[in-house]
This record gives structure tokens, sequence and C-alpha cells, in this order.
């Protein structure tokens, strides 16, 4: 059963959204800073352990400001970007549906709903006071599919020939860049990591990932808008995502037992994308 202190420390750190290895470095270095500190007023005020605990935890302070200024400290302005991502996001679903339904005469009323609840769990996430999830690998996934669904609302915006495409494209571009940072800050952010070869194994492939992600959503509105209708082989188009995901999920399990084949596995992404890239301009 936990003692008292280790309740505390355990309450302080749920409100940091590290991940489990994270946190267990987290507990332990907090747990023993307050031991020693209550070891401490042992020795000097003669009181007992419970008093001395109680009193060490009052000198440290609330649990909920502790955790917060460990949070801000670790992730500086985290919160704040996804507030704003995500009410920004909410803001231009809403203003790009109402802009397709007066304009166009019809409704993406499906993007709306899937936009604004992918949005709407951004502005929930950092309005959490307790991280019972892992929130990096949750967060990671939520800011991807978020990205898609702003690629698309692009496409949908873009399409209309009107003055007031122009503001919204600029708006739906804003979202995707602060997005995009945020992936980069959320997968490549470790407390304590000291193996550094592991944070450039995450930015090439995730920025190998954008740009098979951006691809597969280009092909898979190329084939709605040829064939108006979806089909089995469309399925074709998520080979390239789903050949990317799975690459990825292999070298961070085998990152730290090979170094070299990992990072060329990483690197070969991004190198097919450069030759795809360069006869398709040289082609055109």
């Amino acid at each position: 059963m936990k003692s008292k202190l280790e309740k505390y420390v355990t309450q302080i750190v749920q409100q940091t959204d590290c991940s489990k290895e994270e946190k267990e470095d987290l507990y332990e270095e907090l747990l023993v800073h307050l031991q020693l500190s209550k070891d401490e007023i042992m020795l000097e005020e003669g009181l007992t352990q419970a008093e001395a605990e109680e009193k060490a935890m009052q000198q440290f302070g609330s649990e909920s400001v502790i955790g917060n200024q460990i949070q801000q400290s670790l992730f500086p302005f985290r919160k704040e970007l996804q507030l704003t991502l995500g009410i920004s996001s909410i803001l231009f679903a809403i203003s790009a549906y109402m802009f397709h339904l007066l304009v166009e005469g019809n409704a993406q009323i499906t993007w709306l709903i899937l936009f604004i609840g992918f949005s709407s769990l951004l502005v929930f996430i950092p309005l959490q006071q307790n991280y019972t999830f892992n929130c990096k690998r949750w967060l990671n996934s939520l800011l991807v599919i978020h990205l898609l669904t702003a690629i698309y609302g692009y496409l949908m915006v873009n399409s209309i020939d009107h003055t007031a495409s122009l503001g919204l494209t600029i708006w739906v571009w804003l979202n995707i860049i602060l997005s995009i940072f945020l992936i980069y800050q959320a997968t490549t952010h470790d407390i304590n990591s000291s193996y550094k070869p592991i944070k450039l194994i995450h930015i090439m492939n995730i920025t190998s990932g954008l740009f098979i992600s951006a691809g597969t959503l280009f092909f898979l509105w190329g084939y709605l808008f040829a064939y108006g209708e979806v089909r089995l082989t469309i399925l074709l188009n998520l080979i390239p995502l789903t050949i990317w995901a799975a690459s990825y999920y292999i070298q961070t399990k085998m990152a730290h037992k090979n170094k070299t084949l990992t990072i060329t596995l990483a690197f070969l992404p991004l190198v097919c994308i450069t030759i795809a890239v360069l006869y398709f301009f040289i082609g055109f």
C-alpha cells in the first residue's frame, strides 16, 4: 500500500503528459527529493515520520500547482498551442462548411463532424489535470488524423473559385503548419533520452510520413473525383502508407540494437520520395 508521500508524488506526476518511462523517472526523482526533505525535517525538528512527511509536502507545494509547473517546464507552450490549434480548427471547420454550402449548394457534413470531433479532442486533452493514459501516443495519433482532415479541408476550399477561398486557404495552412510543428515536438521530445539517433530516426520518419500521407490523400481525392464512388480498389492507395507505418514501428523496436540498419531504413523512404518528386517534375 502506498504511503501518503507516494500518493502525493503520483498525483503530481499524473498531471504531466510524459510517456510511461518518463513518468517513472520523474516519480523516482521527486520521491527521493521529498524523502530526503522528510529525513532532514525529522532530524532537525524531532517530528514523527508522519508529521515530517506532512511538512515536507506542505513546503513542496500543492500537487496541482507543482504538476502544472513541471508540465510547463518540460513542454513549454504545448498546452497553449494545442488549445489554439483546436479552437482555430473548430472555427475553420464551421466557416469552411458554411462557405461550401452557400457557394456550391451542397454540404460536407461527414468531414465537418470528423474535423470538429478531432479538433475538440485537441482542446479536451490539455484541459485534463490527470493523464492516466499515454498522452504522447494518443496526441501523435490525434495530430496526424487532424492533419489529414485539415488537408482535406484545404482541398475542399481550394477547389472553389471564389475570392473568399484565399482567406480560408491561408487559415487552414496556418492550422496545418501548427499541426506539423506539434507532431515534431511531441515525437522528438524525450526528457530522459541520451540516445540521440532515435530523434534523427523520428524526424526522418515523420518527414517521409507527412509526404506519404499527403500523397495518399491526394490520390484518394483523385480516385473519388474520377469514379464518384467508393470501390474496394481504393484500398490500394493505402499500401504505401501501410508499409511506412510498419517500417516506422519496426525501426522504433530495433533502434537500440542496430543503429546503422535502422537509420538506413529511415533514410530509404526519403530517397524514394525525392526520386518520385524529381521524376514527376522532370516528366511534367
